[in-house]
């Protein structure tokens, strides 16, 4: 081996076990320990960083490719989470229902092209048309706007929480889950369309500072700790939320769909949680990354859709909008 072979392979061995560790990251409950949580936030990275090491050594001395093969050959399941091999379908039948975090909207509906941004957002639910429409981080003065564009909707809860539930659809019941903060809340509705109900939960739960970290890669180190602090805190809240959803979920009587931002990737702890007892949208009807959140790390997929054994839902598609700092999901349930 040459100086810059072994520097490269020396490189390789850290990005493969980085891989392994990324893998344990559902298994292993962040209010233990944070380490592989943190690992299992750069999973994607972490299989394009490997996958590009692959084709180094194959060019270079294939011999050497062998390791970050195998290890992405032990890791497909997860790698098969990430991506979604799905055929894209213009399949508009059933009960639509959009889950949108509006947090970057913010900026837009107060800037100096707000109307222009206002008339886009107005544009993109007529475009969709949803039934049911799913909002998190709507700050209280953006309530009369969204009021004015949302004229045909009902929305519950009518007071100020960052979460609320538009709906065009007779509700039969509703509620809502509260956490510690206004912004953070599972706020639900029971929806009667034709001989059928369905429980709607729509959901956020407790953020973190990620966004530093993918939005800033330069100043990384010197966050790093402050990072990981809270990471591994706002982790170990999102566990405890899900439990109170999904626990709340169990003794709905119906279908039941709960979409939202999770603020956390498939490859997680939490995801975990709810997909060994709900249905990932994605998976099902999803292509591609999912990329969900808008930042330089790529593959970001933090906002989901699940539904019960019972729900049948009939399609899953991203929207590409720049209007908020996540992209829209719509999903389709009969």
């Amino acid at each position: 081996m040459t100086i810059l072979q072994r520097i490269f392979y020396g490189l390789n061995v850290l990005a493969a076990v980085a891989l392994i560790f990324a893998y344990l990251s559902p298994y292993v409950d962040p209010s233990l320990t944070w380490f592989f949580s943190f690992f299992g936030l750069g999973f994607p990275l972490l299989i394009f960083t490997n996958l590009a090491f692959v084709f180094y050594w194959l060019f270079d001395s294939p011999r050497y490719a062998l390791m970050s093969l195998l290890v992405l050959a032990i890791g497909i399941k997860p790698i098969l989470r990430t991506i979604g091999f799905n055929k894209v379908k213009d399949h508009k039948q059933g009960i639509s229902v959009m889950s949108y975090n509006l947090g970057g909207t913010a900026y837009h509906f107060s800037g100096k092209n707000k109307k222009e941004k206002i008339e886009e957002f107005d544009k993109l639910i007529d475009a969709h048309n949803p039934d049911v429409i799913c909002v998190q981080e709507r700050r209280e003065w953006m309530i009369p706007i969204l009021d004015e564009i949302l004229s045909d909707y009902d929305k519950y809860p009518t007071d100020s929480l960052r979460t609320c539930i538009y709906t065009k659809l007779s509700v039969e019941d509703n509620g809502n889950i509260a956490f510690e903060t206004k912004s953070h809340n599972a706020t639900w509705i029971d929806l009667r369309s034709g001989e059928n109900t369905y429980r709607i939960y729509g959901l956020h739960i407790s953020s973190n500072l990620v966004t530093d970290l993918t939005e800033d890669i330069s100043k990384v180190w010197e966050r790093t700790r402050r990072i990981l602090d809270s990471y591994n805190e706002h982790s170990v809240k999102r566990v405890e939320q899900l439990d109170i959803i999904l626990e709340h979920a169990e003794n709905a009587d119906c279908p039941v769909l709960i979409t939202g931002d999770f603020n956390d990737i498939p490859q997680s702890y939490v995801y975990r949680q709810i997909a060994s007892r709900y249905t990932d949208a994605f998976l099902e009807h999803g292509s591609g990354l999912g990329t969900t959140y808008r930042t330089r790390l790529p593959g970001l997929r933090i906002d989901y859709a699940f539904g019960s054994e019972e729900l049948n839902i009939s399609n899953y598609q991203v929207i590409k909008s720049d209007l908020s700092d996540h992209y829209p999901i719509l999903t389709h349930i009969d």
